[in-house]
């Protein structure tokens, strides 16, 4: 990996939000790649929700909808990411 990508992965701010029925971007495409950016050393986070597809994962009053709030507000106020490629289910 290249010294630029490698600092870029140490510093990004990345989050995966990949609904399991998701048939347009299906979960076993994203996997591989994020198992390949985890063992690169990227920090990220990596969120999968059960009966979601490409679009109602992003539809207002998913569970998403919330989380990703929460999670944008702590970025801005500095709140580190998690260290290392952490997955959550929902």
């Amino acid at each position: 990996m290249p010294d630029f990508v490698r600092l870029a992965s140490a510093v990004l701010l990345v989050l995966f939000a990949v609904g399991l029925s998701d048939i347009v971007v299906p979960p076993s495409a994203t996997d591989p790649y994020v198992e390949e950016r985890c063992a690169g050393g990227q920090r990220l986070e990596y969120w999968t929700f059960a009966g979601r597809d490409h679009f109602t994962i992003v539809q207002p009053g998913t569970p998403l909808e919330e989380l990703l709030i929460k999670w944008t507000t702590a970025r801005f106020a500095d709140e580190p990411q998690p260290s290392g490629c952490v997955h959550k289910s929902f």
